[in-house]
């Protein structure tokens, strides 16, 4: 069990900007996609390599450039072509990572996913609709499940390659690399072989280290010293992740107000970066009319001037701020504690004359050219969703194909050294997505892949019009672009309804929050702490109910999904019924907990007030409190002093999966299609919203005028 800390309180702001680059990424994209026949015939790969006529190949990769950071695209798009309105594009569009906003519009247009989907958001076991592979599970007589991946085999590549298993295994081993640092934490499954392929060493000697590790953690043994090297070590490159992630995402939103700076001239500075992060993590304050930044311990930086803190000044800050590996990743939700383990580990293998580590993970294995096998130990549906949202990668392209040798435990780069990888990381028009990107005179933007595996797109080009967000909907209203894609925000649904010819739908992509219940375990199951139970049940779903249609007013009137169909009316009659069971004389009291700057400013907050106003009427108090930051309503949470709260995040061990189904409620965060209803309408517009489908629950017309 993790060690508890207290958040420190932090400024909206500074909270929003940490929680959407650390984990709340928005999954916007389009895919084009044609009626059957509509594109080239998807014909089985042919045993020999097919030679395609230079007038109708698609741009190879190698010629992809793709936009610099903040640099805004030169446009002379045709009459024919759709074009979207979007924020700037970082300039970082590594599918080896996660990306967000516009950079993951990009990879969504470019590359294809993994996993098939059916209609109903499961995974596909015929491979039937987008995605390159179908999903099998077998259970076995031990418990383990072997998750078998079979690939259709007409799925090519943007330069007219066909994928297949060698593709695959190169994808998943760079993802399951010990050096491999990013968002796609496919590296935390439960994997048969997978902790001894990372730590390199054999599954003896690996038992034999893990005992000096629990030493060494307790502060006992000749070790201690060396896992205090490693955590250093381990700060270093969640660091630097938390850095890149920064530039990738939300630097040209703040960086004025944060650093004094302008996005362009903080772009190319790793220092400024750093003093970025700082801010964003709520440990230094924002830059003075002078251009200083005064961190938690008194250091002042002036990024304008060039003074900027090293990433030995980081590593001090969050020392100092977090106390332990451990905390650090509670709050800001890194890997520092497991990377320390795990280098701790492999030093502990390589000096053991014992050790022979493993040339591969022992639970993938290559059935045939398209089939491949991961055996786990356990499968919960977060190792299926983290398999979903793979790309699928051409080694010929990102890897190194001398090096892909699997017999001998080499797969397309060095072990260890997955930065190998990078140097065309940035070129998008790889994939065996819809589209190419291309860097044409007239100015970077997509044309449809002739090799699709879906047909050909009916879009021919995309082109891009990029403005900040509030401006996104202008261009639409305009005619300057035909559609945009933005978060939905009751600011944006206001705006959007003064401006003229729009068009508009929600998108419900991604979990926004979740009601959590704060019940205690109790090992006596008295018929006292049964009804009690029983009543809190009650009490979730009622406030699970009210919040749903109130957060549908906080965001403009649009339908949202809740977690059952349950009405009001059938919730408030549960919990009346639940009372009834409560011992003769108790008078049950609870209180809520809600973020958010002031009174009423979360979703939730109508919705809760409403449920105790109905509860009230049964004789039951639900009284709500609310915090103006965020690190108050933490240190109350983490006190135990509320019943039941409402957060876009967990805290702790008090995830999803640890609930139970009958302890949340879920409702969801919309994303707002802007049309140009002048020329395209959502039912005939020829792109198909096939992106999202992994999280996508409903799509609702917003009635504006």
């Amino acid at each position: 069990m993790k060690k508890r800390m207290k958040k420190k309180t932090r400024s909206r702001r500074r909270a929003e900007a940490l929680c959407l680059f650390m984990g709340l990424a928005l999954l916007l994209g389009l895919a084009a996609c044609a009626a059957p026949g509509g594109g080239p015939a998807a014909t089985p790969r042919p045993s020999a390599p097919v030679v395609t006529p230079a007038a109708t190949a698609a741009p190879t990769p190698s010629a992809v450039p793709t936009p610099e950071a903040t640099e805004e695209p030169a446009r002379s798009a045709p009459e024919e072509a759709l074009t979207i309105a979007c924020e700037p594009f970082s300039g970082c569009r590594d599918p080896f990572d996660a990306a967000e906003g516009s950079d993951l519009l990009l990879l969504r247009l470019t590359q294809t996913p993994l996993l098939c989907r059916a209609a109903d958001g499961s995974f596909s076991e015929t491979a039937e609709g987008v995605g390159a592979a179908g999903l099998r599970q077998m259970v076995r007589g031990d418990g383990s499940t072997v998750l078998r991946i079979a690939m259709r085999e007409n799925v090519r590549f943007a330069d007219g390659s066909y994928a297949d298993a060698d593709d695959l295994l190169f994808t998943l081993y760079a993802l399951l690399d010990p050096s491999y640092d990013g968002r796609l934490a496919l590296r935390d499954c439960p994997i048969v072989g997978l902790r001894a392929y990372r730590t390199a060493t054999s599954p003896a000697v690996l038992e034999k280290c893990e005992d000096l590790y629990e030493e060494a953690s307790a502060g006992e043994g000749p070790l201690t010293e060396l896992l205090e090297l490693c955590i250093r070590d381990a700060w270093g490159r969640s660091l630097r992740a938390l850095t890149r992630r920064c530039r990738e995402a939300y630097l040209g939103y703040y960086a004025s107000y944060a650093l004094g700076i302008s996005p362009e001239e903080a772009a190319g500075q790793e220092g400024a970066l750093r003093a970025f992060t700082l801010w964003c993590a709520g440990l230094a304050e924002p830059a003075d009319d002078a251009g200083s930044m005064k961190d938690s311990l008194g250091n002042k930086w002036n990024p304008a001037a060039g003074n900027t803190p090293e990433e030995g000044d980081m590593i001090e800050l969050f020392t100092a701020a977090y106390g332990s590996a451990a905390a650090f990743d509670e709050a800001l939700g890194m890997e520092t504690e497991r990377l320390a383990e795990e280098e701790f580990l492999r030093r502990c293998g390589a000096a053991d004359p014992d050790n022979a580590p493993a040339g591969q993970v022992s639970g993938i294995t290559r059935v045939d050219d398209y089939t491949v096998d991961i055996l786990m130990e356990r499968v919960s549906r977060e190792d299926l969703e983290e398999l979903g949202r793979l790309w699928l990668l051409p080694l010929a392209f990102y890897g190194d194909e001398a090096l892909f040798r699997p017999e001998e435990g080499s797969f397309g780069f060095p072990y260890g050294d997955v930065a190998a990888l990078g140097a065309r990381s940035g070129e998008p028009g790889a994939g065996a997505g819809a589209f190419v990107a291309v860097e044409s005179e007239e100015g970077f933007h997509l044309e449809a892949n002739l090799y699709y595996y879906m047909g050909s797109p009916k879009v021919g080009e995309i082109w891009f019009e990029t403005a900040p967000r509030q401006e996104l909907p202008v261009l639409v209203s305009e005619g300057s672009a035909d559609l945009a894609w933005l978060p939905g925000s009751a600011e944006v649904f206001a705006q959007a309804r003064e401006l003229p010819d729009l068009a508009l739908r929600s998108i419900s992509t991604d979990i926004w929050g979740i009601l959590t219940l704060n019940r205690a375990d109790v090992e006596e199951r008295s018929a006292e702490s049964l009804a009690r139970a029983g009543l809190e049940t009650a009490l979730l779903d009622l406030a699970a109910v009210c919040c749903r249609a109130s957060a549908g007013d906080y965001f403009g009137g649009a339908a949202l999904e809740a977690a059952s169909e349950t009405t009001e009316e059938e919730a408030l009659e549960a919990f009346r019924k639940a009372l009834e069971r409560m011992p003769e004389g108790e008078s049950p009291a609870f209180t809520a907990l809600v973020p958010g700057k002031g009174v009423g400013d979360h979703p939730c907050w109508e919705g809760l007030k409403h449920a105790s106003e109905l509860m009230q009427e049964l004789g039951v108090e639900l009284q709500l409190r609310d915090f103006p930051e965020d690190g108050d309503f933490w240190a109350a949470v983490d006190a135990g002093e509320g019943d039941l709260w409402a957060a876009a995040e967990h805290l702790g061990s008090r995830t999803p999966e640890d609930l139970g189904a009958e302890r949340k409620a879920l409702y969801r965060r919309l994303d707002l299609l802007v049309l140009n209803s002048r020329r395209f309408e959502l039912l005939s517009l020829p792109v198909e919203l096939t992106w999202a489908r992994d999280h996508i629950s409903v799509i609702e017309t917003l009635e504006l005028k």
